[in-house]
C-alpha cells in the first residue's frame, strides 16, 4: 500500500493510501495533515481515469473535421508553426492544473530556451505574494498546526468549501473563529464573528483595525522597536481610518468593528485568501492585514501561502537561470492582446474558460489568426478550440514530486495506473519537440528532468534519492525572524516599495458604484476541473432579492455580455452578483468573457473578483 498526494491547486494537498482491491482506491491518511477525510474532488480522481472525455491520441483539427494523428505528425506540425513565427510571437500558457514539479514547471524550459513570450503566472496568488513581501520580505506565515491552537480569522476565504482541513483544524481546536467576506458564504454562516464588508474595501477595514490597536496602545512595543521600521509614519498615516470612516466606506458598523478589533487582541491567526488579490485594492488589503500581526508582535500570525518557505527553486526548474522569455504578458490581458501572437501552446491549464476574455483565444483560433495547441488529459474548452490536441496523463498515471503551499510535507508520487492510449507526459513532449526544433543540445534541455528536480529541491534539505526512498518527508519550518527587506526589518513604511517606485504604505481607491460580479468557490469543482465527473455547473448567479429583475438576466460591460439565470438570495448583499466557480453562460460562452483583466499593481493578478457590470432582463 503506497502513498500519493493530490496535485490539485488547493490548500489541502491531501495525502492518500493507494489501495488495490480489484481496482484502485484512494484512502485519505488518518494522520496530520489529511486527518482521514478529503473533498468530493479528491475522491473523484480515480473516476477520471476512465472518463469519456479522456484524450487518448493526438488530434488535428482542420476546417471541416477533426482527425486522429500520430505523435510524429502532430509534433511535426507544431514544430513547423513555431519555426515559422518569430519567438516573441509564440506564447505558452500554463498554470496549476497539476502542481507536480515536472508537470507544471519543467516544460517551460523549452520555451525559455527558445526565447518565446510567457505569461506572468499572476492569475491566482501573485498579487498577495508581492504585496506582502513589500513589508516582510517574504510571504510565508503560519504553519498548519497553529490553526488548531489559536483563534482564527478567515479573511476573503470560504474555508469550509475550499480549505477543508484548515477549517477542520480551526473548528476542532475549539477556539473562536471569525470571517470577513463580501457575501454570506458557508464559512461566514458558521463562524462566531462574521463580518460582511463591501467589495474592494477590505484595506479600509484592516487599516482601521491597525489604527484602533495603536490608539489603545495595545501593540507590542518591544517587537515594534526591535524588529520594525517606519512605525511612526504608519501610525500617522492610519489616523484617517477612523471607526466612522470604516463604517462609511466598508459598511461595517462600529459595534461590529470594535468586536473584530477585540478579536484581534486575542492574537488569532489570519488566513488571507487568494481571492483578496483578485479584488479592487486587493494587494493593498493583503499588505494591511499582514501588518496587523506586526503590531501584535506576531511574525507568524498570518497565513497566505507557504510555497516560498520550503526552499524549492521554481525558477531553476523553469530554466530562468539560463534563459528568459522575450516578453511577459499579464495573465489577465492575454485574451485582449491575443492578436500579437501566432502560436499559443497550452498545458496544465484551460485558458479559454479561466482567463479574463479567454473566449478571444478561442475566437482567434477559429479565425486562423493563431495556431492553438494544447497538451491535456481531458477535452475542455481550450481543447475544443485547438488545432492540435495532445493527450496527457492524469496525475495518478505518472511519477512526480508534489509540494503544498500550506503544509510542509514533500511527497514523491509514483504512478499507480497506466496512461490510456498514446498519452505521454510533459517531459516526453518537451524532449521530442526540442529534437524537432534542433534544441535538444541546449543546456536547459540536456539536463535530465529528474536531475533538474534534484537540484531544485536541494534548498529543502532533502535529496531526490532520499525522497524517493521515504516517499513523504516533513520539511522544517522557516525562520520567522528573518526579514529580507531593504532595511532587514518588517517595514510598516516600506522602503522596499519606495525603492521600486511603489507606494510605501497600503493605498485605498474607492470602488466604482454599480453592480460588482464576483466568484465564490464551488464545492464540486477546482476551477474548471471535475465537470467531467459532476456535470456542468448551472449557468446562474445569485443576486439580492432587491436587485432581482427576472429569472434570466444579461450582465454586460465594455468587454461584452453574457446571459445567465438569476436566483434571488439574501446571502448576497445589494449591488453584488455572485457566480459560483468558473463556468459558462446560457449560450455556452465563458462567464469570464466579461471578467475584469486589469492587473493589480504588485503581482499583476487581474481584478476579476471586482468585475464591474450592468444588468438587464433577457
Amino acid at each position: 500500500m503506497g502513498l500519493i498526494a493530490c496535485t490539485r491547486d488547493c490548500y489541502d494537498t491531501c495525502i492518500f493510501h493507494v489501495v488495490r482491491d480489484g481496482g484502485i482506491r484512494l484512502v485519505p491518511i488518518n494522520d496530520f495533515p489529511t486527518l482521514g477525510f478529503t473533498c468530493a474532488r479528491g475522491m473523484a480522481d480515480v473516476r477520471r481515469l476512465s472518463s469519456p472525455r479522456r484524450v487518448k491520441t493526438p488530434l488535428l483539427r482542420g476546417e471541416r473535421q477533426v482527425v486522429e494523428a500520430s505523435w510524429g505528425r502532430a509534433l511535426g506540425e507544431l514544430a513547423a508553426r513555431i519555426k515559422e513565427a518569430d519567438p516573441d510571437r509564440v506564447i505558452h500558457i500554463d498554470y496549476d492544473g497539476n502542481q507536480g514539479l515536472l508537470t507544471w514547471y519543467y516544460p517551460a524550459r523549452l520555451f525559455n530556451a527558445l526565447g518565446t513570450a510567457s505569461t506572468d503566472y499572476s492569475i491566482c496568488s501573485a498579487e498577495g505574494h508581492e504585496a506582502i513581501k513589500l513589508h516582510w520580505g517574504r510571504s510565508y506565515g503560519a504553519m498548519p498546526e497553529e490553526l488548531g491552537r489559536r483563534p482564527v480569522v478567515f479573511w476573503a476565504l470560504d474555508a469550509s468549501t475550499s480549505f477543508i482541513h484548515g477549517w477542520a483544524l480551526a473548528k476542532r481546536g475549539r477556539r473562536p473563529t471569525a470571517a470577513v467576506d463580501v457575501v454570506w458564504t458557508r464559512t461566514m454562516k458558521a463562524v462566531d464573528l462574521p463580518v460582511l464588508v463591501r467589495p474592494g474595501t477590505d484595506v479600509v477595514l484592516a487599516l482601521g483595525i491597525a489604527r484602533e490597536i495603536i490608539e489603545r496602545e495595545a501593540y507590542d512595543r518591544e517587537f515594534v522597536e526591535k524588529y520594525t521600521y517606519g512605525f511612526d509614519l504608519f501610525r500617522q498615516y492610519v489616523q484617517k481610518f477612523t471607526p466612522q470612516y470604516v463604517e462609511e466606506e466598508a459598511g461595517v458598523s462600529r459595534d461590529l468593528f470594535y468586536k473584530l478589533v477585540d478579536f484581534y487582541l486575542r492574537r488569532p491567526v489570519t488566513v488571507i485568501g487568494f481571492a483578496i488579490g483578485r479584488t479592487e485594492n486587493g494587494g493593498d488589503a493583503a499588505r494591511a492585514i499582514s501588518l496587523i500581526h506586526a503590531l501584535l508582535g506576531d511574525p507568524a500570525g498570518f497565513y497566505y501561502s507557504n510555497s516560498g518557505a520550503w526552499g524549492i527553486d521554481f525558477a531553476y526548474l523553469r530554466g530562468l537561470h539560463v534563459s528568459k522569455p522575450s516578453k511577459v504578458v499579464p495573465m489577465g490581458l492575454v485574451g485582449g492582446v491575443i492578436e500579437q501572437f501566432r502560436v499559443v501552446y497550452v498545458w496544465n491549464a484551460n485558458p479559454v474558460l479561466t482567463l479574463p476574455q479567454g473566449n478571444r483565444i478561442a475566437k482567434a483560433a477559429e479565425r486562423g489568426d493563431i495556431t492553438l495547441a494544447v497538451h491535456t488529459p481531458l477535452m475542455d474548452e481550450t481543447a475544443e478550440a485547438a488545432h492540435i490536441v495532445l493527450p496527457a496523463p492524469l496525475y495518478l498515471e505518472k511519477d512526480d514530486v508534489i509540494y503544498s503551499y500550506w503544509h510542509n510535507y514533500l511527497v514523491y508520487n509514483a504512478a499507480v495506473a497506466e496512461p490510456p492510449g498514446e498519452a505521454r507526459r510533459e517531459t516526453w513532449v518537451v524532449k521530442k519537440l526540442a529534437e524537432l526544433l534542433v534544441m535538444e543540445n541546449h543546456p536547459l534541455l540536456r539536463e535530465d528532468p529528474w536531475d533538474a528536480v534534484d537540484v531544485a529541491i536541494r534548498g529543502t534539505g532533502v535529496t531526490l534519492k532520499e525522497l524517493m526512498q521515504r516517499r513523504v518527508v516533513k520539511l522544517k519550518a522557516p525562520d520567522y525572524y528573518k526579514f529580507p527587506t531593504a532595511t532587514g526589518k518588517v517595514e510598516f513604511y516600506s522602503a522596499t516599495a519606495e525603492r521600486r517606485g511603489l507606494p510605501p504604505l497600503p493605498q485605498y481607491t474607492p470602488p466604482r458604484r454599480g453592480y460588482i460580479l464576483t466568484f465564490p468557490p464551488h464545492p464540486l469543482y477546482t476551477n474548471s476541473q471535475f465537470r467531467d465527473v459532476y456535470g456542468e455547473a448551472e449557468p446562474a448567479v445569485l443576486v439580492n432579492p432587491s436587485d432581482y429583475v427576472g429569472d434570466c438576466i444579461v450582465l454586460y460591460n465594455e468587454a461584452g455580455e453574457v446571459r445567465v439565470r438569476a436566483r434571488p438570495s439574501p446571502d448576497v448583499p445589494r449591488g453584488v452578483v455572485a457566480y459560483l466557480g468558473i463556468g459558462n453562460d446560457l449560450g455556452g460562452e465563458p462567464i469570464n468573457k466579461v471578467a475584469r483583466g486589469e492587473p493589480g499593481p504588485y503581482g499583476g493578478t487581474p481584478k476579476l473578483y471586482t468585475t464591474y457590470v450592468q444588468m438587464r432582463p433577457c
